[in-house]
């Protein structure tokens, strides 16, 4: 009997301890509580009616905004569900151009209660879509072969239209076309994108493409030629042009090859002396450069024309002072005993005469017509300078040709 009183009281204990735990679960399940699910992306809706009123969302990452929401419900419902469970979107219709809050809306599972959004607003900045007409700067990738000239590139189109979100648009500053010409030594043809940069050099993207233009970067030969400069006129009478100088002296310049190998000089506009009397120092342009392209000339070549007064100076020689030549080596020449000065006038610009002196000047009788007896010979006065006239007193001189016998050395006896 006390068996059976056992076993029944095990199984009464048991099933008090079932109920108590069935009653705990059901009031756990049951329980209501607030539970948080974060990283809800958003979708826009009406983009496509904002793009059609050439408006456009300018939020960055607007594809990736992410809410979080605060929801309540029973305990064995909210386990049940993620993120994923929710969705979430705000609209864009009818949004003008500026700063636009729009409030997120969230579809929730059944049987859950939202509590909060966050965040609950997002402010929608929405830019018009605006154009503008660019100018197209042209720019080189690499150089050109040695001793060869990039003339000015010209894209076609000279220019092109932008369009995009008005900031961007208005913070363009450059369209560049980049051409690649690195060791080209012919003219380059090529077809290139347009890139949009602002005002730090940052590429910007549109939301309509640029487009590409054909960039033609003509290339040429170059060589260097000597200016000619060219005088008129006369100087005041008495004056002399001594010297015409040209800075530079050469030009470099560039063309076709036709057409450069036939330049060997480049001629200077006339430079006019006439009743001059000082240096005149001229800018004169270069003529006759059509197909050519002059280089590394900022300004004008200087053409200098020196002018020098001209003036006399005298110098006096005795007989003595006289020089022979080609005097033949079995001769004597005796002239005449006389105390006679022979004088020598020399006419010639001022800088080199009134630095001349007598030993400047030779004056020399010149034998090689000579015969044996009394010849007249002609003075002549040589130097290594250059002067307008000389004048010598005395053109001629009397000189006695004396031949004289060469010994024969002895002949050796035979032996």
């Amino acid at each position: 009997m006390k068996i059976k009183n056992d076993k029944l009281f095990i199984q009464v204990t048991c099933l008090i301890v079932a109920i108590v735990l069935w009653m705990t679960v059901m009031l756990v399940t049951n329980q209501t509580l607030e539970k948080t699910y974060p990283n809800i992306p958003i979708t826009i809706r009406n983009l496509s009616t904002l793009e059609n009123s050439n408006l456009v969302m300018m939020n960055q990452d607007k594809e990736n905004i992410t809410i979080s929401v605060k929801v309540t419900g029973l305990t064995e419902q909210l386990n049940k569900f993620t993120s994923r469970d929710f969705s979430a979107y705000i609209d864009v219709l009818g949004f003008k151009e500026g700063i636009n809050p729009a409030k997120v809306e969230v579809v929730a599972p059944s049987g859950v209660e939202i509590v909060s959004v966050y965040p609950s607003q997002i402010a929608c900045n929405i830019e018009g879509i605006i154009s503008k007409v660019m100018d197209v700067t042209e720019k080189y990738d690499g150089a050109q072969a040695e001793n060869y000239y990039r003339a000015q590139s010209f894209p076609n189109p000279s220019s092109v239209k932008i369009t995009g979100p008005r900031s961007v648009v208005n913070s363009a500053n450059l369209a560049i076309a980049t051409i690649n010409i690195d060791g080209a030594s012919d003219t380059v043809v090529k077809t290139v994108p347009v890139r949009v940069y602002d005002d730090k050099d940052t590429e910007i993207f549109l939301s309509v493409p640029t487009g590409n233009v054909e960039v033609t970067a003509p290339i040429y030969p170059t060589k260097y030629v000597a200016l000619k400069p060219s005088i008129v006129g006369a100087p005041e009478e008495g004056y002399e042009v001594v010297d015409v100088t040209v800075k530079p002296e050469r030009v470099r310049i560039a063309a076709r090859q036709d057409v450069l190998d036939t330049i060997k000089e480049l001629n200077l506009e006339e430079l006019d002396i006439t009743g001059s009397f000082n240096n005149i120092l001229a800018s004169k342009n270069i003529l006759n450069t059509d197909g050519l392209i002059l280089l590394d000339l900022e300004t004008a070549p200087v053409v200098n024309a020196v002018v020098e007064k001209i003036i006399d100076k005298d110098f006096v020689y005795s007989y003595d002072d006289i020089q022979f030549i080609n005097k033949s080596d079995n001769s004597d020449v005796i002239l005449e005993d006389t105390d006679e000065e022979i004088t020598v006038s020399v006419s010639g610009t001022s800088t080199i005469v009134n630095s001349l002196k007598k030993s400047d000047l030779i004056l020399t009788a010149d034998l090689a017509e000579t015969i044996e007896g009394i010849n007249t010979v002609k003075l002549e006065c040589v130097s290594e300078f250059e002067f307008k006239n000389i004048i010598i007193s005395k053109e001629t001189v009397d000189v006695e040709i004396i031949k004289t016998e060469t010994l024969e050395p002895p002949e050796e006896e035979a032996r």
